[in-house]
Parts: structure tokens; C-alpha cells; sequence
């Protein structure tokens, strides 16, 4: 008997016993193995990278590479949001790396009295660890079923690393980027060729934000006053240049949103159906608080940004 969630989502290719769980809210983990390996050494770090191997992974999916949030200063790639959300795509057959990098902000700080050119540097330094991180994966096929594209996915500084090295980095490498409240710096162009985008973020976030305005909610005169185009804003500057763009976004959700998004089953089931390629070009939900999808569209959110 087919699950609601198939009935509603035909296109959703994941598997009966997943669906059932992300309906029903039960853990139903589907079997893999996690390995950790050196993917690289960077100013005497030695940079790490936890494989989830799923015993039965999904053909023709694209891999994940997960890069973690907390400011360039501190956070970790086993943290709870994170092992939650890269579970779930296991549970679904995705094969994925969460990596660890360079926090070259730690004790330096990433606040208003930071310059500009150190924050920029910082999300510089860390996407060049996640390329590095991607030749590693490029050049350790682990299987037959080894993906041939990955996508780059992260969660706030993570997320502002990703779309850095897929939009301005590395167009050709990824064939998606996966924002979890992420941005790019404002005079960024979309590239004539760059990769798909799924971006998810609360619309009252002030930290990162979602549109275009100034980084962390710093005062304009201030040294660190980083003005930047969030992850629903560069969608849609994707979509004037032909480029596939999916949002979700929460009205009212603040910065916290990097983090309950992925431990969201319906952004999981969504990020699923995104990955398997197989869905419209252009695609926005829009949810409230209580995470009830609206009907309004994301540009009439009924909860005003305080």
C-alpha cells in the first residue's frame, strides 16, 4: 500500500520504509557503515572526513559533502543537526562525507570590529579545503556504485562556504549546492554555467540574510558591515540565468533555522526528491513557525521580523 506521502509526492524517489518513517516520525535506519579518513593536511591541521557508505546505495544519486557551521571559529562535522540530517540521507542510500577544516577565525573572532577582507578570507580558505576535500573523493572510489557528482552542502559559515566554492570557486566541480541560511558576498554574479541550488532559510534572520543586507546585523560605519545576498535572494538571480533554484523558507525563523531544518523530516524528504533530480526546475515552500506549509507564497509572510 503506497504511504501518503507517495500518493502526494509520485516523484519522490525514496524508499516505502523511509517515506513511512519521515511520515510517521519512526526511526527506521537503513544499514551503513561509517568510516573516518585524513583527507588532508593544511597549515599543520590535519583535516578529517567521516564517510557514511550506505550498504545499498541509491543509483544515479549524487553524493553529499557536508562542511559544518559555527562562525569559522568552532563547531564540529559529527554535531547533532548534522549526524541527524546525513543519517537520514543514509537511511535513503546517499553516500556522504562530513568534513572538518581550517577554523582560522577561532579566538580572532568573526564580528562587527572584524574587517571585512579577514571575513571574506576565512570563507576563502575554508572552500579550499572543501575542494581539497572533494579531490580526495574524486580519486578514492570506495565501490562500484561510487557517486560520479557531488553536491556541496553546509549549515551558516558552512553554507556561505559552499556556495563560494560552487558559485565562485568552482562552478564546474558540484552539480548542486545545498544552503542551510547561507550567503555570498553581495557583488557576486551567477556564473553562465553554475550548479543547481536548493537554499533553506528563516526569512526573520538577521545573523545571515536571506535576502540582500549586511552580515551579523552590524552597524553600517562598523569594519565588519559585510554586505551579502542570502541564499532566497540568490535563487532567484539563478533563475534569471536559466539555473534550477529550490527554497524553503520559514516566516518568522530566525538563524536557528541552519540547524531545525535539517532535522526536519519534510526538508529531509525534500532535499531527497531535490537530489534525485527528478523534480521541476523551480521549486518554493513556504512554512510557518509552527511548520505548517502556507499557501500565501514566500513573499507575504504573515510574521512580521522584530
Amino acid at each position: 500500500m503506497k504511504t501518503l506521502l507517495q500518493v502526494l509526492f509520485p516523484a519522490l524517489l525514496i524508499p516505502v520504509a523511509l517515506a513511512q518513517s519521515l511520515e510517521t516520525g519512526e526511526k527506521r535506519s537503513r544499514p551503513h557503515r561509517m568510516e573516518t579518513h585524513v583527507y588532508g593536511n593544511m597549515d599543520g591541521c590535519a583535516l578529517e572526513l567521516d564517510l557514511r557508505l550506505p550498504e545499498s546505495p541509491t543509483p544515479n544519486h549524487p553524493g553529499v559533502v557536508f562542511i559544518h557551521g559555527g562562525g569559522f571559529q568552532t563547531g564540529r562535522k559529527d554535531a547533532t543537526p548534522n549526524r541527524h540530517f546525513l543519517d537520514a540521507l543514509a537511511d535513503s542510500g546517499i553516500i556522504s562525507a562530513s568534513i572538518s577544516y581550517r577554523l582560522t577565525r577561532a579566538d580572532r573572532g568573526f564580528g562587527c570590529d572584524v574587517p571585512i577582507h579577514e571575513k571574506q578570507e576565512a570563507v576563502r580558505l575554508a572552500a579550499e579545503d572543501l575542494m581539497k576535500a572533494l579531490d580526495w573523493l574524486e580519486t578514492h572510489p570506495r565501490s562500484a556504485s561510487w557517486p560520479g557528482d557531488w553536491v556541496a552542502a553546509g549549515s551558516s559559515a558552512g553554507a556561505e562556504t559552499a556556495l563560494y566554492a560552487g558559485y565562485v570557486d568552482s562552478p564546474l566541480r558540484w552539480k548542486g549546492i545545498l544552503s542551510f541560511s547561507g550567503a555570498l558576498d553581495a557583488s557576486a554574479r551567477p556564473p553562465s554555467h553554475g550548479p543547481a541550488l536548493f537554499a533553506v532559510h528563516g526569512t526573520c534572520d538577521r545573523v545571515v540574510p536571506p535576502r540582500v543586507d549586511i552580515h551579523r546585523f552590524c552597524s553600517e560605519d562598523s569594519p565588519g558591515a559585510w554586505p551579502l545576498i542570502g541564499g532566497i535572494a540568490w535563487a532567484d538571480s539563478l533563475r534569471s540565468r536559466g539555473t534550477s533554484a529550490w527554497t524553503w523558507s520559514q516566516c518568522g525563523g530566525d538563524h536557528m533555522v541552519c540547524n531545525t531544518a535539517m532535522q526536519d523530516h519534510s526538508v529531509q524528504a525534500m532535499v531527497l526528491e531535490w537530489l534525485s533530480g527528478k523534480g521541476q526546475s523551480q521549486r518554493d515552500v513556504v512554512v510557518g513557525l509552527d511548520g505548517q506549509r502556507l499557501k500565501s507564497g514566500r513573499s507575504s509572510c504573515p510574521q512580521p521580523c522584530n
